[in-house]
Order: structure tokens, then C-alpha cells, then sequence
């Protein structure tokens, strides 16, 4: 398997919910946990 099919893509409408959710929520790994991400792709 080749290993660029391996991540995960994420569309412009998601990433800016992302962004929404990491600034209205009480902290970006609560954000994180919501959307089922790891923290450290909000600040990327």
C-alpha cells in the first residue's frame, strides 16, 4: 500500500469548521477530540 494513500485529506469546509470549532471551544484539544483529530493538525 502506498504510503500518500494512507492519509487522511481534508477539504476546505472542514478545515475551516476545524479552525471554528478550535476558537469557540474551551480548548483546540477539545476541538481535536470532536472533530476525531490529533491536536496538532489544528495548528497546521
Amino acid at each position: 500500500m502506498d504510503k500518500l494513500n494512507k492519509w487522511r485529506k481534508y477539504d476546505e469546509a472542514f478545515k475551516a469548521e476545524a479552525l471554528h470549532l478550535a476558537r469557540e471551544s474551551s480548548s483546540t484539544q477539545a476541538a481535536a477530540r470532536a472533530l476525531n483529530i490529533d491536536p496538532k493538525h489544528i495548528y497546521q
